[in-house]
């Protein structure tokens, strides 16, 4: 609708120019051929309504044009407030949806540059919560290896202890050797090095080494030494009972630190999938605010300039009229001025004639 109202502003413009001749009274009138008809009309002595019919029919068609200018002015003035009118809120539109969509996309970029950050601080904390969680782990591994060692070291030590109790047992029935005993000894040792029980080792160690170097002994020693033999065994069994309950904290420890670094990865890795549907959003956020900043702003500079071409055409349209206008008033006070002095020339022929036949009569 808009479009076709600027088409016929156009045409007008065009018409305009193309008939500019109904408007130049130039090109249709003279005044001086006018003026020229009066005074032959004067010379044949032709009636003064003859003559002045002349220049009525001159400000008659003068009127007449100024009218027919008036109405198309008119309409030319409605196109151009109408015109004016849709222009400016076209413009005034377009202004409003750049500035939101502008402000809008301002926000969205920001706000994706903070997610963005706030992905990388997440991505660094995942990558230590994991890193963490390994060396937690093959801390576990190791342990869990080395509480397997330690327990078979602790098993060898008891059963190198009931071995030697065995031996012992056989030596005071009589059928058992010393060299058993010696054997055992060496065993016995070796675990109490892998044990870290030397301190406890040491007195049966002992007791075996005098039983080993003494040729005279009683069943009052073999019984002491028996003893001995388990009152060890119950140390160590009480030794590996403690050593399997720390692993046990050990592990309850680790579990719970495992559950923990769980949990921090799980809310870190629900925080991406969050950071990331946020910056999905965002990125649309951008690419639609964009799309539509683009928009308004070709919608802003096509309506401005077909603003400012409307605004020139009506210009031209006032000026024109103002020119035409003008133009007429002067022809018609001119036409008045003329009527003037036709009057005053026949009123100066008729009294002339007046005086003339005075004289005549007089003589």
């Amino acid at each position: 609708m808009r479009t076709v109202l600027l088409v016929v502003l156009l045409l007008s413009v065009a018409s305009a120019g193309a008939s500019k001749n109904r408007f130049d009274y130039s090109k249709k009138r003279s005044i001086t051929s006018v003026m020229a008809e009066v005074e032959a009309k004067i010379q044949t002595k032709a009636p003064l309504d003859a003559i002045l019919n002349v220049l009525r029919d001159f400000r008659d068609s003068v009127n007449f044009e100024q009218v027919n200018h008036d109405e198309i002015y008119q309409i030319q003035v409605s196109e151009c407030e109408s015109e004016d009118e849709f222009r400016s809120k076209e413009v005034q539109d377009a202004k409003n949806i750049l500035r939101d969509s502008t402000a809008q996309l301002n926000v969205c970029q920001t706000s994706k540059i903070r997610a963005t950050n706030q992905q990388e601080v997440n991505q660094q904390q995942t990558f230590t919560a994991e890193k963490h969680l390994n060396m937690v782990m093959t801390a576990a591994e190791q342990e869990a290896s080395y509480f397997k060692k330690r327990g078979r070291d602790y098993e060898d030590a008891l059963h190198a202890i009931d071995e030697a109790s065995d031996i012992l047992a056989a030596i005071y029935s009589g059928s058992g050797s010393f060299a058993e005993i010696s054997r055992v000894s060496k065993v016995m040792l070796q675990t109490s090095f892998s044990i870290k029980e030397t301190a406890r080792f040491a007195p049966i160690l002992y007791a075996f080494a005098q039983l080993a170097s003494s040729k005279d002994f009683d069943e009052t020693s073999l019984e002491r030494v028996a003893q001995l033999l388990e009152t060890l065994k119950q140390n160590i069994h009480e030794a590996y009972n403690e050593y399997a309950d720390s692993n046990a904290q050990s592990i309850a420890a680790f579990n719970d630190q495992k559950e923990r670094i769980g949990q921090t990865l799980a809310r870190l890795n629900a925080q991406a999938e969050r950071l990331q549907d946020k910056l999905d959003h965002l990125a649309q956020c951008i690419g639609t605010n964009s799309a539509i900043a683009q928009t308004a702003s070709g919608k802003l500079q096509r309506n401005q300039q077909l603003w400012d071409q409307a605004t020139a055409l009506c210009a031209t349209f006032q000026n024109e009229y103002n020119f035409a206008t003008q133009a007429r008033r002067n022809e018609l006070q001119l036409v008045s001025q003329l009527e003037e002095m036709v009057e005053d020339r026949f009123n100066q022929v008729e009294d002339e004639n007046h005086e003339r036949k005075a004289r005549i009569s007089q003589n």
